[in-house]
C-alpha cells in the first residue's frame, strides 16, 4: 500500500510560515509510514529567498525535485508557489540518487555517469520506476537519458522531468537532490509491491496534422537539416507555417511542434524552437533521426484543455488515483493570458471526482521543459521515451 500526501505554499518571504504550513499539511508524524520520500516544485526564488532550504532541512525525510513555473496540488494552484508530495509506505521502498556537478561534464562522463548510476540502481532488484529530475544541457538531454535507460537489459520505466524557468533567467533551473540544491542530476528508484500506472496526452491530436506525413532525410542531433530532400525552413514554408520573414504564422514566438513516428512505432512530440543562423536548418528539443516519419501541426489553447480533460477523465474512469503529472511549459503558452486555465480545468475535473467518488482525487502537477514518459511500441512493449507539447502522469494507485 502506498500513500500520497501533498503540501502548498506561496508564502516565498517568510521561511518559518511557509515551513509551518507545510509541516502542517503534511502531518508527516499522524500520516508517516515505514518507508517516506518527498517531491518538491516550486517558483526558482524560492531558493534565492532561503525559503526551500528551509522546508528541506525542517522534513525528516529525503526529497527531489525541480523547479516549476507554475505549480498544482489538489489544495491550491499558482505561478509563485512551492509544493511537496509526500509519497509513505510500510512495504515500498525508496532510494534518491543524485550525480552532482553536471555542468561541469561532457557527454560522455554523463553518459558513462548515467549507465553505471542506473546499474546499480538495479544491482539488488530491478525498480517498479525511476523519477527523474534534470535540468536543461546542451551536452546532455532528455533523449540521451532516455537513450542510456533503454540500453539496459529488461530496462526499467523512467518517469520525469526537465526543469524549466519560463522566465529564463540565467543559472534557474535549480534541481534538488536529498537535502542540497544544486546543479545536479536527481533520480528517486521505487522498490516493492506497486505497479504504476502511465498516461500521455498532446495539444494537438495525432490525427491533426497540418501537412501531410514527411520523412527526415538530414540530420544532426538537435538540428533538423532536411524534409523529403527539402531544407527544413524551406519546408514550413511550403507548409505555410512560415512566412517569408521566417516567423511563425499566428504566433508570436519561434516555436512549432511536430509528431515523430519512429520505426518501431513509438510516437512523440517535439517542438522546434529556433532556426541555426544563416542555414535553412530549424532546432528541435530532441534528437532528430533520419528516417523517422514527421508531421507538423499547430497548437492552440482549446486543444490543450481539451487533451488535460480527456487524460483526467480517463484516470477517473479507471479509478486512478495519487498522481503525479507534468505538463510542457509551452501547453501553458498556447493559452495566452489565461495561462491558469489547465490547472483550473484539472481542478474543476477533480472537484467532479470528488462528488463521484466521496474521495478527493489526489494529484500533483508542475511545468516542464521536456517530459520523460513510457509509451508503448508497435510490439505493445514499453519503452521509454522524450516528449514535448504533453501532458503526462504517472498514477501510484
Amino acid at each position: 500500500m502506498i500513500k500520497f500526501y501533498t503540501a502548498f505554499t506561496k508564502e516565498i518571504d517568510d521561511a518559518e510560515a511557509a515551513v509551518c504550513e507545510i509541516r502542517e499539511q503534511l502531518n508527516y508524524s499522524e500520516n508517516a509510514l515505514k518507508h517516506t520520500i518527498g517531491i518538491v516544485h516550486f517558483y526558482y526564488e524560492f531558493v534565492e529567498t532561503g525559503v526551500c532550504q528551509a522546508i528541506l532541512d525542517a522534513l525528516p525525510f529525503e526529497l527531489a525535485g525541480c523547479v516549476s513555473s507554475y505549480t498544482a496540488t489538489g489544495k491550491k494552484y499558482g505561478d509563485i508557489a512551492f509544493s511537496v508530495t509526500m509519497i509513505t509506505s510500510d512495504d515500498i521502498d525508496f532510494s534518491i540518487r543524485v550525480l552532482e556537478d553536471v555542468n561541469a561534464r561532457s557527454r560522455e562522463q554523463l553518459h558513462d555517469e548515467v549507465t553505471r548510476l542506473f546499474q546499480e540502481l538495479r544491482a539488488k532488484e530491478k525498480p517498479k520506476m525511476v523519477m527523474s529530475f534534470i535540468p536543461p544541457l546542451q551536452q546532455f538531454g532528455g533523449d540521451e537519458l532516455v537513450s542510456v535507460a533503454n540500453a539496459m537489459p529488461d530496462p526499467f520505466p523512467v518517469f520525469g522531468t526537465i526543469s524549466f524557468n519560463t522566465e529564463d533567467k540565467k543559472d534557474s533551473n535549480y534541481v534538488i537532490g536529498g537535502r542540497g540544491i544544486s546543479s545536479t542530476f536527481a533520480f528517486i528508484a521505487f522498490y516493492g509491491d506497486m505497479e504504476p500506472t502511465f498516461h500521455v496526452t498532446t495539444s494537438f491530436a495525432f490525427d491533426e496534422a497540418f501537412g501531410g506525413v514527411a520523412e527526415i532525410t538530414e540530420s544532426d542531433g538537435l538540428i533538423l537539416k532536411k524534409i523529403n530532400g527539402v531544407p527544413a525552413l524551406g519546408y514550413l514554408r511550403e507548409l505555410g507555417m512560415v512566412a517569408q520573414d521566417n516567423t511563425v504564422v499566428g504566433s508570436a514566438i519561434w516555436a512549432v511542434p511536430a509528431l515523430l513516428t519512429y520505426p518501431n512505432g513509438v510516437k512523440v512530440v517535439r517542438a522546434f524552437l529556433g532556426i541555426v543562423a544563416d542555414t535553412e536548418f530549424i532546432i528541435s528539443t530532441g534528437r532528430m533521426d533520419v528516417g523517422t516519419k514527421i508531421k507538423f501541426a499547430f497548437v492552440d489553447g482549446e486543444k490543450t484543455l481539451a487533451s488535460a480533460e480527456k487524460l483526467v477523465k480517463e484516470l477517473m474512469e479507471e479509478k486512478r488515483n495519487d498522481i503525479i503529472a507534468y505538463s510542457c511549459a509551452a501547453r501553458a503558452w498556447s493559452l495566452g493570458a489565461k495561462f491558469f486555465a489547465e490547472a483550473e480545468k484539472i481542478a474543476e475535473c477533480a472537484e467532479k471526482y470528488r462528488l463521484d467518488h466521496s474521495n478527493p482525487l489526489n494529484y500533483s502537477v508542475a511545468y516542464s521543459g521536456g517530459e520523460i514518459c513510457p509509451v508503448l511500441d508497435n510490439t505493445g512493449k514499453l519503452v521509454n521515451a522524450l516528449h514535448n507539447y504533453t501532458l503526462i502522469a504517472c498514477s501510484f494507485n
